[in-house]
């Protein structure tokens, strides 16, 4: 029974890490940061056991920095791909530069 049991913890963890391998290390670093700042709160927080205010406030500040950063990241990603935020004036065609003529000078 413990084979079981460790055959589904150790598939469990390749199924997670196998998970985690298409997310930028901004997401990383988001979620550390948001870690130490919910430790941080936690432990302020609850004044009679600072400890486990701080796991508590670690682990909710991890979950919501990482998911913050990967939502933000795949939110550009999807704009960068539909061509928002790229301005392209009236009249100025950027394919054939040298083509260009100033309505305003002939």
């Amino acid at each position: 029974m413990t084979r079981i049991y460790r055959g589904l913890i150790w598939l469990m963890l390749v199924v997670f890490l196998a998970g985690c391998s298409s997310i930028s290390p901004y997401t990383y670093q988001s979620a550390g940061i948001g870690g130490a700042v919910g430790a941080g709160a936690g432990a302020l927080i609850d004044k009679n056991n600072r400890w486990r205010g701080a796991m508590i406030g670690a682990l909710g500040g991890a979950a919501l920095g990482g998911a913050v950063s990967e939502v933000t990241r795949r939110g550009v990603e999807k704009d960068r791909q539909q061509g928002y935020g790229y301005y392209q004036s009236p009249g100025y065609n950027y394919q054939t530069q040298g083509d260009y003529t100033d309505p305003w000078w002939n």
